[in-house]
This record gives C-alpha cells, structure tokens and sequence, in this order.
C-alpha cells in the first residue's frame, strides 16, 4: 500500500529543490521542539519549522484558542470586524516603541508582508508629492515621485516578485530578468565580511558610502526606502555592527526616505526582544512580521507608522488579499504574544541565547573549520570556512545549490544525531523553538560537536 509520504513525493511540488531528489519522511506526531516519525524516530527541529515555531509544537494554550475561536468565526473580509483581529492590530500598535498610533495590514507570509510594505512606501511617497509637501530638490523631476527601493545583498525577503526582487540571495537569479525595476542594492554590513573594516570606522564607512548610494541615485526625489533584516537571516545570521542601525536610522531622515525593517524571522521574540530593532533603540516607519506571527496558521503583518497611516486616509491604499486578518489565524498569532509575555519566554530566550552562545564559542575554539560564531537570543550560527586566516568560506554565498562539505555535516547531523537543520546555509543553522530547555541545548551542542569533525578533516584532506 502506498503511504502517504510516497504520495506526497509522487504529487506535491517542494520548494526550492530538485524534484527527483525529494524524500519527505512521514511525520506521526509532532510536539515541543520534537518531530516523530510514523516509524518511532523522534528529530529535534533546530529550524523551528522554518523558523515559524518559536513556541514549539502543539503549544496548549495557542491550540486551545484556536480551538475555541474556531467555534466563533473562522473568516470574514474585512468589511466586518472581529474580535482577535482588531486585538491582534491593537496589540501589535502597541508592541512598537513610540506613539501606538499605528495600523496593521494583515497577509498570509513575510514575502506578501514585504509586498505591501514596498507597495505602501512607493504610495506615500506618491501621495507626498501629489499633495505638494515635498521639495524636489536633490535631483530633476523625470519621475512624478520617488520609487526606488535600498537593499543589500546579503538578504532574504521572500519569493514573490517583488519580495525577491528586493533580495540580494541568490535565489532572485532565478526570476532574473524579469525582476521589479527600481531596486538598489547596498553593501552589507557584517562585522566579520566588513569591505569597510571593523569597529566604529567601519561603520562610519559603510553609512558613508550608502549616503552616496542615494544621492547617486536622485537622492529624497528617486529613493522612497531602505528596506534592511534588522538582523539578516536565511544569508548568515548576521546581526549589525554596533551603531550602524541607529546611523542608517539617521541617514534615512537626512534624506527623507522610509526605513523598513524586516521582522520576519526575528520578531516574535527570537533574538530575547520582541522585535530585534528594539536592541538598537530606533523606530523604523514600517516593520514587517511573519512566520511564527502565525504559530499554526499563517498569517503575517505589516505595520505602519502614524505618518504612514495617516496618508491614506483620503488616498486608497492599493493593495489586497484575500484571507487578510483571518480570524482563525489572528487568534492564534494573539494568544502566541501573551504566552511569549506571561511564561517570560523573552527573558528566557535572552539567558539560553547567552549560554548557548558560550557552548557555540566553546565549539570555535577546538574546530579549525568554524570562522565565526555569531547570534542573538536564539539565533545562532556557526560560519564554517576553509581557512580561518582568509575567511575563505567553505560554502560561498553564490554556491546556496552547490553540494560542499556543508550539507555533508547538515546530512550528518540529521541522519546519525537525529537533529535537523537547513542544509543550503553556509554554516550550521542553530534556531531552536524558544521552549527549548537548556537540558536539550547541550544535547544538541553536542552533536554538533561530533559533526564538525567532518569539517576539520575536510580541512586536513585539502592540505
């Protein structure tokens, strides 16, 4: 008889792989950080689903609600009201530093939320212009109102046309050349690959450069927003310099352009603050959230600034979908952020993330093929190199398909050590769910330990 896996092989289309080598395994039961087989084999997710579970499996309260509101109201448009999505929107307003005078537009993934955030910065610049309260000053007016989009090149934003035309990953080339015009790319800002150096003056280089970058580009008359991962995800877990996020932050204002700040993987208390950007102590004008917003249902949110809010109160805003603040979906997302607040997952997250990140450091010291360590809360990864004298990666950032030693340890640790991590990263992907205890860290931290040796010998062999 056929199982369900083989039926799901023969039928469904996977994401981001060759076809031919897809293999799912047939999951039983899933629970806390834990995923079982139907043949008893228990995997521990060190992804977190896709970074999507940041509460784990099956949390009970998050299931109870879902359960109850499923007896309410499972969805209505947005011409009726109900009662988790207005809390959802309310809540979240508030969760931003600053004035709570903000709205939400509800979708269904980061990549829709990026979408509207593109969208909504292009239009309130439009609206800007057409209402005659920005001076064109920085450049001729050969376009009615500023449209380009900053972004870096070390960024993930989504797969959709837009989202990953503003995505620096190696994974835009495959829409190439049919991306969305008016899109710029920057140079990254990563302490440990910094093409300004390190320290202050590095990062004094590198906003120095991105005020040239606009002004280059037509300046506050062409460029309608910089669009950054306040700490870059799925391109190396690379968490800014000191200084830089409050400097750009203040770039952005000299030039009079929004700052968009993707929260896709870390908000939701990933890094020990709700959203990451709070580290830095800066305000961005709009802020995108997803993945684990939704826990078990998707749903994600782009949230908008006062200013921005407000230039739509006699202009349409432009954009739609349907399912947006999906009653179902938002209840979920709402009692996720009371369970991250009353069970003080974020003041765990922030103590575990410091102790794992002492366990990973320990790991750097006794393996030549780890460069770098690096995360906050509990995001974390070990950047594996050829040589730790040159940095020279063991997985460049154009070979994200390009089978190396990489996936060899990823392959390991999921086969012999029963933990799953991403393989197409350029190290070892350290992203537990939040509910993790420490007693399962040094579990994991250990297997890892064993794995690495496949990089060190790899190193040994390349002698």
């Amino acid at each position: 008889m056929e199982s369900f896996a083989d039926i799901q092989q023969r039928h469904f289309m996977q994401c981001w792989g060759r076809q031919k080598e897809y293999r799912p395994l047939p999951v039983q039961q899933t629970d806390g950080c834990w995923i079982e087989t139907t043949d008893g084999r228990r995997i521990f997710d060190l992804r977190s689903a896709h970074e999507c579970i940041n509460l784990g499996f099956r949390h009970p309260r998050v299931m109870k609600a879902m359960q109850e509101q499923m007896g309410k109201v499972v969805y209505v448009t947005d011409d009726f009201a109900t009662e988790p999505t207005a809390e959802l929107a309310r809540t979240l307003a508030e969760l931003v530093p600053g004035s709570s005078d903000r709205k939400v537009y509800f979708s269904q993934s980061g990549a829709a939320a990026v979408e509207a955030a593109i969208k909504a910065a292009r239009m309130y610049k439009y609206n800007e212009v057409m209402g005659g309260s920005q001076q064109n000053v920085d450049a001729p007016v050969q376009y009615p109102f500023p449209y380009k989009i900053i972004s870096r090149y070390r960024s993930w934003h989504g797969s959709t046309a837009g989202a990953a035309s503003v995505s620096g990953d190696p994974r835009r080339w495959f829409m190439e050349p049919l991306a969305v015009p008016g899109v710029v790319f920057a140079p990254d800002a990563d302490n440990y690959r910094n093409l300004f150096g390190e320290g202050s003056e590095g990062v004094d280089r590198n906003i120095a450069y991105l005020n040239y970058l606009i002004e280059q580009e037509g300046g506050s008359n062409k460029v309608a927003a910089m669009l950054v991962e306040t700490v870059v995800g799925s391109n190396g877990i690379i968490p800014p310099p000191p200084g830089y996020m409050q400097k750009l932050r203040e770039l952005c204002d000299k030039w009079q352009i929004l700052l968009i700040v993707d929260e896709t993987m870390t908000g939701m208390g990933r890094t020990g603050r709700f959203f990451a950007f709070e580290h830095y102590g800066i305000e961005p004008d709009i802020i995108v959230m997803g993945k684990a917003l939704g826990v078990y249902a998707p749903i994600a949110a782009t949230i908008f600034s006062e200013k921005i809010s407000r230039s739509f109160d006699d202009q349409i805003f432009g954009h739609g979908q349907s399912f947006s603040g999906h009653a179902l979906a938002a209840a979920g997302a709402l009692e996720s952020i009371r369970v991250l607040h009353e069970e003080n997952l974020l003041e765990k997250t922030r103590e575990l993330g410091d102790y794992l990140g002492q366990r990973l450091h320990e790991l750097k010291e006794k393996h030549p093929c780890v460069g770098d360590v690096r995360g906050l809360g509990l995001f974390w990864t070990l950047e594996l190199v050829a040589n730790r004298e040159t940095r020279e990666a063991l997985r460049k950032h154009t070979e994200k398909y390009t089978k190396t030693v990489v996936k060899d340890i990823a392959d390991f640790l999921f086969h012999e050590k029963n933990i799953y991590v991403p393989g197409d990263k350029f190290g070892v992907w350290v992203v537990p769910p939040l509910v993790v205890t420490r007693e399962e860290l040094d579990w994991v931290v250990d297997g890892i330990d064993e794995a690495l040796l496949i990089g060190d010998q790899h190193l040994e062999n390349s002698l």
